[in-house]
């Protein structure tokens, strides 16, 4: 009998602790079994802990890990992905805390890795909830590198393309290796997007044409958001003039292009092209956006703020000069020497 091979899932835990148990029973009643859930709980002050235990005692395949007060996402995520996959899981996926999973979600993902070794990553279609649980119309986004063997080709694809999803695919189940090997989660803003980019490195993004994974949304995200959330508190975010495409393009040089000896051996000319023609796409995309857009033009709407203010305070003065003037009788003498100015200009016109 051919051995399943084992999978690791590490669920991130945050105060939602009222969508917890349908997000675990989901996961828990996956059509395949051979699976071990680590759920790492970023200092939840909720029921979180409680309904976590819980579901440990019950279930041998979980394990619950806490951290005893917050240290960010990027932290989380990093354990979750070192605690599931340690006991040797050849494929990993992350999991959340409030979405919900389709129960043939792993078993069709599965599959697909087993049949297509390119495939780094392979994720379904998304449905959109609201936090009631209720679906949106909202159609989810459509995007795949398979059968595209050529690595410039599959980059071109990713960095032109408006239908990446990031946030979609990062749930999607990957090669242990490849994760690890692409950094897991690294310390910047947008880190699933740098982690899609390093896996189309290494190979192919496979999306199955299934509704799969239901997706429950809150609040809209933001990189301005992600400045406080992904890291821990006390730690120095990002500053607000720093773009995640720098941070990416920084990221990818040191990794790709100084690096000695880096996971993916790629001629260091060829690296450095792929750097720079994904930070000019994603930077082009990052102040494309409206919301940066407008943070642009706030800065950059300061002189003309400063101008408009000095001119309203001349006007003002000018003003109060005049109305000082009329109090103390000058304007009717001014007025007086202009009007025996012009009534003398014209007789000599005359």
């Amino acid at each position: 009998m051919t051995t399943l091979p084992l999978v690791g899932i590490g669920v991130t835990l945050r105060n939602r602790a009222e969508y917890l148990p349908e997000a675990l029973d989901s996961l828990l009643a996956q059509s395949y079994r051979n699976i071990r859930f680590v759920l790492v709980d970023d200092g939840s002050t909720d029921q979180t802990e409680t309904l976590a235990r819980a579901y440990a005692a019950r279930d041998s395949r979980v394990r619950y890990v806490r951290f005893p007060e917050r240290r960010g996402m990027v932290a989380a995520w990093q354990a979750a992905f070192e605690e599931a996959s340690r006991d040797g899981a050849v494929y990993f996926a992350w999991g959340s805390d409030h979405d919900r999973w389709h129960p043939n979600w792993l078993e069709t993902l599965v599959a697909t890795l087993e049949a297509q070794p390119d495939v780094m990553v392979a994720y379904p279609l998304t449905q959109r909830m609201n936090p009631k649980g209720e679906e949106q119309a909202k159609p989810g986004r459509q995007f795949e590198t398979a059968g595209i063997a050529d690595r410039g080709a599959r980059w071109a694809l990713f960095n032109r393309s408006d239908s990446v999803a990031a946030g979609d695919m990062v749930y999607g189940l990957m090669r242990a290796s490849a994760v690890r090997d692409a950094g897991i989660f690294r310390e910047v803003l947008c880190p699933d997007r740098l982690l899609m980019a390093e896996l189309t490195l290494r190979g192919q993004i496979r999306q199955v044409p299934e509704v799969l994974w239901y997706r429950r949304q809150f609040e809209t995200g933001s990189v301005e958001r992600q400045r406080s959330t992904l890291f821990a508190p006390g730690t120095r975010p990002p500053s607000a003039w720093t773009a995640p495409w720098y941070l990416h393009a920084r990221s990818l040089w040191a990794n790709y292009v100084r690096e000695t000896h880096p996971t993916v051996p790629i001629p260091r000319a060829e690296a450095r092209r792929l750097v720079v023609t994904y930070a000019a796409a994603y930077a082009w995309r990052h102040y494309a956006k409206s919301t940066v857009q407008r943070g642009l033009l706030s800065v950059l709407g300061w002189p003309r703020w400063i101008y408009k203010r000095i001119k309203h305070c001349v006007l003002l003065a000018v003003y109060g000069v005049l109305v000082a003037a009329r109090r103390i009788g000058l304007t009717p003498i001014v007025e007086r020497l202009l009007g025996r100015s012009n009534r003398v200009r014209g007789r000599n016109h005359a």
